[in-house]
């Protein structure tokens, strides 16, 4: 499997081609898009590399935000 053990979480699709992957370029990008304390975030990973992305209403955001959204909702 292509970059098999790769971890890209903060890597940024600013460059990217619609369904590929700018990590390995072998495509098949899988995202899910949902509402977290009213705010569009989307999740968007390679099925090839897994590597992986986080938009919060069409910017790029690290996970460890993703996470502090998701927490402060359930407090």
């Amino acid at each position: 499997m292509a970059g098999a053990g790769l971890r890209v979480e903060h890597a940024s699709m600013d460059d990217k081609s619609p369904g590929a992957c700018p990590v390995c370029h072998q495509g098949d990008l899988i995202t899910i898009s949902m509402t977290v304390s009213e705010n569009d975030l989307s999740f968007t990973t390679c099925h090839m590399c897994e590597a992986k992305w986080w938009y919060r209403a069409g910017e790029s955001v690290p996970l460890q935000s993703v996470i502090g959204s998701v927490l402060q909702q359930k407090a």
